[in-house]
């Protein structure tokens, strides 16, 4: 639906254009402003709906997100000086000297926090005598739009050759697989961030469609319906809005209603911004967006649990805990849900999070959440959990340290961070950046001497760690040095990534790892590899498991139980190779059988040895059942699942809360120990 520009404000605009160099000042920094007059417009738009599947159609540029809508008139009652470009690195550099001292002045500043934006607008506002601030985003969407109702200030479609895609090429050639981008785009070298490469919009504004994006004044959040005068987003959130899009991404984000956001405390070399000069609108906040189904209601009695007698066997399940609507695709996502984490609660309630997405690679991608409040039979519905718009914060992690803490690790956009609640989950506080970027690769563990502990996958380390319950974190940085990945060998990081750990008796850490390329497995015989390393992750040395490797869409899980041993829950076969499975020898009653898909493990020698090996399903009858994404399975007493991202916790009452990345199950020593 396409929205008609008010006649006063079009003949406004046909009539200010001819005359916009008297609208334009000159400030003491050589910033160029212009007059942006009162107003009103429609924000946001309605449709068509985007189903994210960029792989199929990446040149389509014309859908809305689920947060632009609904579209809703909004008044702007007083005029405002606005930025003729972005604030550049020669503007900047006024401020902060030598900063960017390779750029040229003309290129548009980039890699500065929102925090960063808004201390040099006060140091102009003090520097000049005037109010130097941040657009609102109503602001800047309606100056963006300079009377237009179209998806682009141009029009419904951009110019040719109007987006370059410099960097992130390998991304580009994911989705255009033919080696040519349609229209809108230009692929080919670096071209720098100047700014004014573009034509300017009817107010005079050049970039407010690409180059780098801009921060606005506001917290994100959903929108309400209704007419709004000056209106100022939200009262509080964790996001702040950045606006426009930026080069080498899909046009679809360079659109005048596309919304995107991440943490003020953070900086990108995409994002920049651009300033205003004029009071701040005499409009009121909207108060904060309620919170998610997850954080509703969440009991705050500590429950006070005693561990059952572990002689009588417990196994339920599978059961889903992936409940999300059909054809969903925003802001929580039917087709891909992948990644999970699961944490008991001081509550006693399940906490399961995830990230839900339509394509892993796609800035739709989002972290979810469903709880299993104590004493209940089902999952609530999914419902959003953490999500910069347009960020993909990927692979989460969620730990409960058993005293009063939960954490919520998880990989943001340039960087990974770390969040806390006291509160069983009903609230999270501020993130914590950690380095290096990269995502975490398996569950956290707590030593012996109280360090706090996970792997990660990035080349540069092998575990990242904190020794002060997670006020600072540190990582041993190993610099990429080459390791030799064999049985015997010794090197700076596990092989492979999404490694679980356990700490040994003997102090030392042990880590199973997946190793995808099949020479690299077949340096360990193409079983899982083990790590051993007694320095915290400086050093390993490697060994081959006795287990079958894994590979994509299998992820191993690894705890120490409370009763003391080991349980590993892995795969019999690779996914990839599902269709020419081979199994692994399993002992019942009436003998040895072979089965297939997930099993469990159980060392009571620190790994030296895993005497109880028991296949992961109720068994009886063969029925078909749900997996990830929607792959269907056949469950039966030689067949389990076959795929997933498995993630477990030992609750207090002693049973195994274990999920694969659809599914449920509940079981304990006394089931694994029991022959079917």
């Amino acid at each position: 639906m396409r929205y008609q520009t008010p006649a006063c404000l079009a003949a406004f605009l046909l009539a200010s254009f001819t005359g916009l160099a008297a609208d334009t000042i000159t400030n003491s920094i050589g910033m160029k402003l212009v007059r942006i007059e009162a107003g009103s417009f429609v924000m946001g738009q309605n449709g068509p709906a985007a189903d994210y599947k960029m792989t199929k159609h990446p040149e389509k540029f014309d859908d809305a997100d689920w947060d632009e809508k609904p579209a809703h008139r909004v008044v702007i009652t007083q005029a405002f000086q606005m930025g003729v470009t972005e604030v550049t690195v020669g503007q900047y550099r006024q401020y902060v000297p030598g900063f960017h001292a390779k750029e040229s002045d003309d290129t548009a500043v980039s890699g500065v926090t929102w925090d960063e934006a808004v201390k040099f607008c006060e140091w102009l506002s003090k520097k000049e005598g005037k109010t130097y601030r941040l657009p609102t985003e109503a602001e800047w969407e309606y100056a963006c739009r300079a009377g237009t109702t179209t998806l682009f200030h141009t029009g419904d479609s951009l110019p040719d050759g109007f987006q370059p895609w410099w960097s992130d090429i390998g991304y580009a050639e994911r989705y255009f697989t033919t080696g040519t981008m349609p229209p809108p785009y230009r692929k080919g070298a670096k071209t720098g961030l100047r700014v004014a490469q573009t034509a300017a919009n009817a107010w005079g504004l050049h970039d407010m469609h690409g180059n780098v994006a801009e921060w606005c004044l506001d917290w994100h959040g959903p929108y309400e319906a209704g007419e709004q005068t000056d209106p100022l987003g939200r009262s509080a959130g964790d996001f702040r809005v950045f606006r426009g899009g930026h080069h080498s991404s899909f046009v679809r984000m360079l659109r005048s209603a596309n919304r995107a956001a991440w943490l003020p405390q953070t900086g990108s070399n995409r994002v920049g911004f651009r300033v205003v000069m004029g009071e701040m609108p005499a409009g009121k906040m909207l108060s904060p967006a309620p919170p998610p189904l997850n954080a509703q209601k969440v009991s705050q009695e500590v429950a006070e649990i005693v561990p059952a007698k572990q002689q009588r066997p417990v196994f339920m399940g599978p059961k889903p805990y992936v409940k999300i609507e059909k054809d969903s695709f925003g802001p929580l996502y039917f087709s891909h849900n992948h990644s999970p984490g699961i944490a008991e609660c001081p509550n006693g309630d399940l906490l399961a999070v995830w990230y839900s997405c339509v394509d892993e690679g796609g800035a739709e991608l989002c972290n979810v959440a469903s709880r299993l409040r104590r004493g209940a039979s089902e999952w609530e519905p999914a419902s959003p959990f953490w999500d910069g718009a347009d960020v993909n914060d990927h692979g989460p992690k969620i730990w409960w340290d058993g005293k009063s803490t939960l954490y919520h690790l998880v990989k943001g956009r340039d960087e990974n961070l770390v969040r806390t609640s006291t509160d069983n989950g009903a609230s999270w506080s501020v993130p914590l950046l950690l380095e290096p970027g990269g995502e975490f690769g398996n569950q956290m563990i707590r030593l012996a001497d109280g360090t706090m502990v996970i792997t990660h996958d990035s080349r540069q380390c092998s575990l990242v760690f904190s020794r002060d319950e997670g006020k600072t974190w540190g990582f041993n940085d190993v610099k990429k040095r080459a390791s030799d990945f064999r049985p015997g060998g010794k090197g700076f990081r596990h092989p492979g990534i999404h490694a679980p750990i356990v700490q040994l008796n003997d102090g030392r850490l042990m880590a199973f790892s997946r190793n995808d390329p099949p020479e690299d497995q077949a340096k360990f015989e193409m079983k899982t590899p083990i790590s051993y390393s007694s320095d915290l992750g400086k050093t390993w040395s490697y060994a081959a498991s006795e287990f079958p490797a894994i590979s994509s869409v299998q992820r191993a899980v690894m705890i120490r139980l409370k009763e003391g041993g080991i349980l590993l829950c892995s795969f019999t076969d690779q996914w990839r190779d599902w269709k020419n499975r081979k199994g692994m020898m399993f002992a019942s009653k009436a003998g040895e059988f072979k089965g297939y898909g997930m099993f469990a493990a159980v060392s009571f020698d620190e790994g030296k040895s895993w005497p109880v090996r028991r296949l992961i399903t109720p068994g009886g009858k063969e029925q078909s059942v749900n997996g990830i994404d929607r792959v269907m399975f056949t469950l039966s007493d030689t067949m389990a699942e076959p795929c997933g991202y498995l993630s477990a916790t030992q609750t207090r009452d002693g049973n195994i809360q274990l999920i694969t990345s659809k599914n449920h199950y509940v079981l304990n020593l006394a089931w694994l120990k029991t022959l079917p």
